[in-house]
């Protein structure tokens, strides 16, 4: 009997959990619809020590399609240089533009009232610009996620990081699971580099 109550207890509290958090995204962060501008500060580091790590800007533009679910659209700049030796000669540093841009699929997860996880998975591209060498464009997929902590009313702060990788691989994708388990694809491809992404932002919520 004290079997059936405890799983009866388990059942309720599951359900209730569930319920509890779909309210809680649609509180916060409303429906279908709404969407979200968010102004970026962060910082890129490169596999490829030739490379200088650098600070990035950037904005973020998400849209809700349910209450668990979103696409999110990303631009951004880095100021960067890298390192290059000529046979014979010293070392030499030339200054690097770094321009990202990419779109995202998102899935949202509350903690609670107030602070939602949430994963991430993308593919754009990452534009480096020396000054006087040409110019490269790679694709790049991206995965990562973070957090996100309202501040009451349309305003929110997000803390985000974000593994950049040339080609992935994603295992165990289910859409009732929420999101797919991935890392950086294993299988050399030297001339594109690794780049890990952190940055910090101001979410700014129109419905």
């Amino acid at each position: 009997m004290k079997k059936i109550i405890l799983l009866i207890v388990i059942f309720l509290f599951n359900v209730h959990f569930s319920l509890f958090s779909e309210d809680l995204i649609k509180k916060e962060y409303g429906s279908s619809g709404t969407y979200e501008i968010s102004p970026i500060l962060g910082a890129f580091v490169f596999e490829d020590r030739t490379y200088d790590n650098s600070f990035m800007l950037g904005v973020k533009s998400l849209i809700n399609i349910t209450e668990k679910y979103a696409l999110e659209g990303e631009v951004g700049f880095s100021p960067s240089s890298f390192n290059y030796q000529i046979y014979g000669s010293p070392l030499n540093k030339e200054e690097l533009k770094i321009y990202n841009y990419c779109c995202n699929f998102i899935y949202k997860y509350p903690l609670s009232q107030s602070i939602y996880s949430y994963g991430t998975l993308g593919v754009g591209g990452v534009s480096f610009v020396p000054e006087t060498a040409n110019s490269n464009t790679d694709v790049y997929f991206n995965f990562g996620g973070g957090i996100k902590i309202s501040f009451g009313g349309n305003k929110a702060f997000r803390l985000d990081i974000r593994q950049y990788a040339p080609s992935l691989d994603i295992k165990l994708f289910s859409p009732g699971s929420g999101f797919p388990y991935v890392s950086p694809d294993t299988s050399p491809k030297a001339e594109v580099q690794k780049i890990l992404q952190f940055n910090v932002g101001i979410i700014f919520l129109f419905k």
